[in-house]
């Protein structure tokens, strides 16, 4: 059993390392940018933003354009293609490849090719918003 695993995190490593080459690694001030560039494009109220900043994603009128702004500006989401599960599991297991397990849970989870034809919008959010729980603390932990 233990060689299995050590074979899925060799793999795991691996593809990490080749989704890296074409994806680039976000930081901290990549999101603190697209934070600020985000709001500014929005004109989300102060009190809103306080709960983006943490994380946290309430209903709000400008929330789900938000969240599509600000997983865009990450490389994490286009329109044409949705999220780019591979981006996101370099993008949050590139330090600590033991939040893996977490990662892929959330993805195989929440992620959806917007079979219901919803806005834009609402699909980058509703997908972003049932995988965050699931990771807000791997997510609060890469862009720490």
């Amino acid at each position: 059993m233990k060689s299995y695993t050590l074979l899925f995190i060799v793999i795991a490593a691996v593809a990490v390392a080749q989704t890296s080459a074409k994806f680039q690694l976000r930081t901290h001030d990549d999101a603190e940018k697209a934070f600020e560039e985000c709001r500014e494009e929005f004109n989300v109220p102060d009190d809103i933003y306080e709960k983006y900043l943490n994380y946290e994603f309430p209903a709000h009128r400008r929330t789900n354009c938000y969240v599509k702004c600000f997983v865009e500006k990450l490389g994490l989401f286009t329109e044409n293609k949705g999220f780019n599960e591979k981006a996101i599991i370099s993008q949050f297991t590139a330090k600590n490849t033991k939040d893996l397990e977490s990662v892929r849970h959330g993805l195989e989870k929440c992620i959806d090719h917007n079979e219901a034809e919803s806005d834009v919008c609402v699909w980058a959010n509703r997908v972003f918003s049932c995988w965050l729980p699931i990771n807000r603390h791997v997510v609060r932990k890469t862009f720490a």
